[in-house]
C-alpha cells in the first residue's frame, strides 16, 4: 500500500495550514507499514507543501499515533502583518483628543491649548511598512504598507521635515481641524455677551466667559468656546464650538460648526456641524446635523430631529409619554455634493497644471533669459505651478477622505443604552421604521434591506 493511499492531506482555503488525515478504516493496517520520516516529507512535496513543517508532528506520524490525534497540523504558514497607519503624536493636552467615545468630565474638554511662539505642537508618526507573510506553499503574501497621515501646516504653523514636528509661530489658539493645524490669535470676553459688547466677528478663536444671551451673533473662523449658557443666539465657528452649560434655544437659536460641537445639553435648540455632535446631558425638541455622530453621553433624545451619516448613541430615545422623535442616519447630500465640487476643482487644476508646464517647457528652450519682466514672469508662474500641486495633494486627500466617510455610513447604527420607546420614527435613506414598543439595550441597523433590532450586551 502506497503512502499516498493512507494519508489525505488538506489545506485551508488560505493556504496558511495543512492538515494530515487518516482513512479510518486504514488506521489498523498504516501500523504494519514502515514510515521514514523521507516519505512523508516526499509526501508533502508532493502536496505542493513545502514551507512551515512542522517537525515535531512528522515525527509523531512515526513514533505512532492515535485517532484522535487526528486532524494532525502538519504545517503552518505565516500570515501576514499589514502595515500600521502614520498617527499624528501630540505634544499638548488638546480637546482634539476627545473622541466619540468620550464619556468624561466636560469641564476637561473646556481646556484651552493656548501655545506661545516656538512650542512643540504635535509630531508625524510615519506608517510601518508591515511584514510580508508565507503559505505553506511557500508562496509570499504581500503586506500592505501602511497609509500616511496627511496634515498640513496651517496658519501661524512652521512644519520641519527634518523631524516631521509642528511649532508655533505665534502665541495663540491651537486649533485642529480635519487636515491641518492652526493658531489662531485669541479675542477673548471676560463676561457675558451684552449691549455693551455687541455682537463679535472675528478673524481666530474666541472665548466668552460668561453667557450668550439671545438675539446676539458670534463668529468666528477659528473655535468658539463658551464658559456659560447659549440662549436664542447665533454661533457660527469655522472650526469647533464648546459650550460648558448648554443651549436654551427657544426654537430659534442656532450653532454651526465646521468641525465638533462639546455641549451640556440641548434645549430647543438648532446644531449643524461637519463632524460630531456631542452632548453631556440631553437633547430636547432640537433639530441636530451632524456629518459623522450624535452621542448622547449620559441623557436622553425627546422630541426633535436627529440627522448622522454614522451613528447617534444615547440613553434613552423618546419618553414614556410618546412624544413623536425623528431619527435619520445615512448618507448627506452634503457629503455628496462635496465629492463633486472637490473632483471638478482637480480636473481644473490638473488642466491648469498641464498649461503651466507647457509654457515652462517652452520657456526652457529659450536659454538663460535676460529680460528682467519675463524672468518675474517665470518666478509668478513657478509659484503658481507649486500653490496649484500643494491644493491638488489636498484635494486627493480630501476625496480619499470622504471615500473612507462612505466605508463608515454604510455600517451607520442607532445605539440605545436604556429605554427606545414607542413612537420613534427611524430612517436610513429609503429604509423606514416607526417604532411600536419599547426595546431594552439595542442596536438599530440596516441588514439585507430591513431595519432590525438587535439586542445589545449590557
Amino acid at each position: 500500500m502506497m503512502l499516498q493511499d493512507m494519508l489525505a492531506i488538506t489545506m485551508e482555503r488560505d493556504h496558511l495550514t495543512a492538515y494530515v488525515s487518516y482513512d479510518k478504516e486504514l488506521l489498523d493496517k498504516i501500523k504494519e507499514e514502515k514510515w521514514t520520516k523521507e516519505k512523508i516529507i516526499n509526501l508533502l512535496h508532493e502536496n505542493k507543501i513545502t514551507f512551515g513543517i512542522i517537525e515535531k508532528n512528522v515525527e509523531k506520524l512515526l513514533s505512532g499515533i492515535s485517532k484522535s490525534d487526528f486532524p494532525l497540523v502538519i504545517a503552518k504558514g505565516i500570515e501576514k502583518v499589514d502595515g500600521e497607519a502614520g498617527i499624528i503624536e501630540y505634544a499638548i493636552v488638546t480637546s482634539a483628543q476627545v473622541d466619540p467615545s468620550f464619556s468624561g468630565d466636560f469641564r476637561d474638554v473646556m481646556r484651552l491649548p493656548v501655545v506661545e511662539k516656538g512650542n512643540k505642537i504635535a509630531t508625524l508618526i510615519p506608517p510601518t511598512n508591515g511584514k510580508n507573510g508565507k503559505t505553506v506553499t511557500g508562496k509570499e503574501i504581500k503586506a500592505k504598507p501602511g497609509k500616511p497621515k496627511y496634515i498640513r501646516a496651517g496658519k501661524n504653523i512652521l512644519f520641519n521635515k527634518d523631524d516631521q514636528t509642528f511649532y508655533a509661530e505665534e502665541n495663540g489658539l491651537v486649533n485642529f481641524r480635519s487636515n491641518s493645524i492652526n493658531i489662531y490669535t485669541v479675542y477673548e470676553l471676560n463676561e457675558s455677551v451684552s449691549m455693551r459688547t455687541g455682537n463679535i466677528d472675528f478673524n481666530g478663536s474666541v472665548i466668552i466667559r460668561g453667557d450668550v444671551p439671545s438675539g446676539f451673533t458670534i463668529k468666528a473662523t477659528g473655535d468658539i468656546k463658551i464658559f456659560g449658557l447659549v440662549e436664542s443666539a447665533t454661533i457660527i465657528a469655522g472650526g469647533s464650538v464648546y459650550v460648558s452649560e448648554g443651549m436654551s434655544g427657544l426654537k430659534k437659536g442656532s450653532i454651526t460648526a465646521g468641525e465638533d460641537v462639546y455641549i451640556g445639553y440641548i434645549n430647543q435648540g438648532n446644531v449643524k456641524t461637519e463632524r460630531n455632535i456631542q452632548v453631556e446631558h440631553s437633547i430636547l425638541h432640537s433639530d441636530c446635523s451632524a456629518g459623522k455622530n450624535i452621542t448622547c453621553h449620559h441623557g436622553n433624545v425627546i422630541g426633535g430631529t436627529l440627522f448622522a451619516s454614522v451613528s447617534i448613541e444615547a440613553k434613552d430615545i423618546g419618553n414614556h409619554i410618546n412624544t413623536p422623535t425623528s431619527l435619520a442616519l445615512g448618507i448627506d447630500d452634503h457629503l455628496y455634493n462635496k465629492q463633486i465640487t472637490l473632483e471638478e476643482e482637480k480636473q481644473q487644476l490638473n488642466d491648469n497644471i498641464k498649461k503651466i508646464e507647457t509654457i515652462q517647457a517652452k520657456m526652457k528652450q529659450l536659454g538663460e533669459i535676460e529680460d528682467a519682466k519675463i524672468r518675474i514672469n517665470a518666478l509668478k508662474l513657478t509659484n503658481s505651478f507649486n500653490k496649484m500641486n500643494e491644493r491638488l495633494e489636498e484635494i486627493e486627500h480630501e476625496i480619499e477622505q470622504i471615500r473612507l466617510d462612505y466605508e463608515e455610513i454604510h455600517l451607520s447604527d442607532l445605539k440605545v443604552t436604556g429605554t427606545l420607546y414607542p413612537n420613534t420614527n427611524i430612517s436610513f435613506g429609503k429604509y423606514q421604521r416607526k417604532i411600536e414598543r419599547n426595546y431594552e439595550h439595542v442596536v438599530v441597523k440596516v441588514e439585507q434591506s430591513d431595519i432590525i433590532i438587535k439586542q445589545q450586551l449590557v
